[in-house]
């Protein structure tokens, strides 16, 4: 018996192109691995886009809670904390942070408010953090570090400041350590044009305008 001699690549890859089942599966080979490393992206970056608006949602809804209170005590606020890690589900909690400043605008020098321009100054702060407060911030009367720009700022005005700061870390790449650092900062006024005070954070207990506070 005569054998036909041995078929080398070069004629299979031929005769496998010559087919139609072939090519099809020479072009899947080709495109599916961009299309599972588009598909890997879209998924990352579409959860960072929710986390991201999760934490803004926190800062805005815990910033307008305490703006509706008049008198802030540790019970009082870590309720209101205690909405952060519930509004930031399903992700993890991980190292979410709360940092609460209120601030108040003040001149300086009482005596020359014609042509100056008011600055803010810390009436009373606060944190929370691995669920629990920690007691810690600015202490009161010093120059507020990151006071809105976007708004005209008069003589008076009080503001509450609400930081929410949180690690994301994608569950794709997590095992990579790739993370996200996120941050959002939400500005409110009281609800009842009032100061809100926290009396065991603010040093002075009726800290209602800029000579209370700075001790005029």
């Amino acid at each position: 018996m005569i054998r036909a001699p041995h078929e080398t690549r070069p004629s299979r890859l031929r005769r496998l192109l010559r087919r139609e089942e072939g090519v099809v599966a020479i072009e899947f080979a080709l495109v599916a691995p961009m299309l599972a490393l588009f598909l890997v992206g879209t998924t990352s970056a579409t959860q960072g886009l929710w986390a991201n608006g999760k934490v803004a949602q926190a800062s805005s809804v815990v910033g307008d809670l305490i703006a509706q209170e008049t008198e802030l005590d540790a019970t009082s606020f870590a309720a209101i904390m205690r909405a952060a890690p519930v509004i930031l589900e399903p992700f993890p909690q991980g190292d979410l942070s709360v940092r609460v400043r209120a601030a108040i605008a003040c001149h300086e020098d009482p005596t020359d408010t014609a042509d100056s321009t008011p600055e803010m100054f810390v009436v009373w702060s606060n944190g929370w953090a691995a669920g629990s407060i920690t007691n810690e911030g600015p202490r009161p009367g010093s120059p507020l570090e990151d006071p809105p720009t976007d708004v005209t700022i008069q003589d008076g005005d009080y503001i509450i400041l609400t930081t929410v700061s949180y690690t994301y870390e994608p569950a794709i790449s997590q095992s990579a350590g790739h993370r996200i650092e996120m941050g959002r900062t939400a500005y409110h006024q009281p609800r009842d044009e009032l100061p809100v005070t926290y009396v065991a954070r603010q040093g002075v207990a009726a800290t209602r305008n800029c000579a209370d506070l700075m001790n005029r």
